[in-house]
């Protein structure tokens, strides 16, 4: 969250050039007081869109995307497997040439993108105007730079793949450890067929590749590296949504099994544990439980074969930590308790009282 109002501080400074209004399509929340103030009542994720004018031909739009961590992600399964890809944040804004037409407002625009990209501690941005515009502007940091513009800032990871680009006409170190490189003393330069003499050094640099998409590009730096360059954790956003989504997998489980372990149990009479049952007990990883559930049912029969065997497997499985509960079944060998203490999200403490012999089974299988 710090970041996210780090990057709405920015914003504040430069009141000029804030957005009036964000949200959704259209943005209808106002700026006021502060874009600190608005992004601290909405917390994140962040997904906007700004608008600071709409008049008539005069359009100046942007977006804003901010996510916890290390900031968005894509996901898609391939073979029955995930494979996830790490978006970022993004700050787009657009200003009409008559907004920034006097050298202050120039000036400004350049302050205003130094601050924002120290803020978000980006991988990569830029500033043109529409002539130079690409389309679209954003791009895959790994798979393609968009082109050379008036100004460039490349993020630590690049810096550390090309030294050379802090010593370039122009260029200069910022606090992050990324270079800002300004490659003409104004934004507006005349269009020219092939490459203007302001992007040479840029592209003496960085070569042709870079600019041809391939992903990934061997000639720019991964995600990973872009990540490892940058203050913050290492855990990617997924990992959350991974965790959340197998808690919730769980939780669901777990509520189907205890309704087939109490319909299972309705009306049935519950075998009497004999005066000399002996204990037996050890703690499992879930993958090991499982297989020894599987042992024991086949050593045992009885009703660890019916549903109500099977529910209670699956009650174990899909326990909650914390959760304590045992249950008689009946087998050939005689009633046995099943107890289970949950000791944490894959482990599970079992006991089991029984029969001698019971005890025996269960120590062949350990041996």
């Amino acid at each position: 969250m710090e970041r996210a109002l780090a990057v709405a501080r920015v914003f504040d400074e430069f009141p000029y050039l804030r957005p009036r209004r964000v949200g959704g399509d259209p943005a209808r929340i106002k700026v006021t007081p502060s874009m600190e103030a608005v992004v601290e009542a909405t917390g994140l994720p962040i997904d906007w869109l700004t608008v600071r004018r709409d008049e008539g031909d005069a359009m100046e739009f942007g977006e804003i995307d901010l996510s916890p961590g290390r900031g968005g992600w894509v996901g898609e399964q391939e073979d029955g497997e995930w494979a996830f890809s790490l978006t970022g944040h993004r700050i787009e804004q657009r200003w009409e040439a008559d907004t920034v037409a006097e050298s202050a407002a120039i000036a400004a625009v350049a302050a205003f993108f130094e601050g924002m990209v120290v803020a978000m501690d980006a991988a990569y941005g830029c500033v043109t105007p529409g002539l130079w515009r690409p389309r679209p502007l954003h791009t895959v940091v790994e798979a393609e730079l968009p082109g050379v513009f008036w100004l460039n800032y490349f993020g630590p990871a690049f810096v550390g793949a090309r030294p050379e680009l802090a010593t370039i006409v122009g260029a200069r170190t910022l606090r992050t450890g990324g270079v800002l490189v300004q490659t003409s003393s104004e934004p507006w330069q005349p269009y020219e067929v092939g490459i203007p003499a302001w992007q040479s050094p840029l592209r003496a640099v960085f070569g042709a590749a870079v600019f041809e998409w391939v992903r990934p590009n061997p000639a720019l730096p991964t995600i990973d590296e872009h990540v490892s360059a940058s203050p913050g954790t290492q855990e990617m956003p997924w990992v959350a949504w991974q965790a959340t989504k197998a808690a919730n997998d769980r939780t669901r489980k777990h509520t189907a099994a205890s309704k087939r372990l109490a319909a299972a149990s309705l009306g049935r009479a519950q075998p009497t544990l004999p005066d000399d049952a002996v204990e037996w007990s050890t703690s499992f990883d879930l993958d090991d439980w499982r297989e020894f559930a599987r042992y024991l049912t086949r050593k045992l029969r009885g009703d660890l074969t019916t549903a109500i065997g099977k529910a209670v497997i699956s009650v174990i499985t899909t326990a909650p930590v914390d959760e304590e509960d045992s249950i008689i079944l009946d087998t050939q060998l005689g009633p046995i308790r099943l107890g289970w203490f949950m000791d944490d999200e894959d482990v599970v403490d079992l006991y089991i009282w029984g029969p001698p012999l019971v005890s025996d089974l269960c120590d062949a299988w350990l041996a």
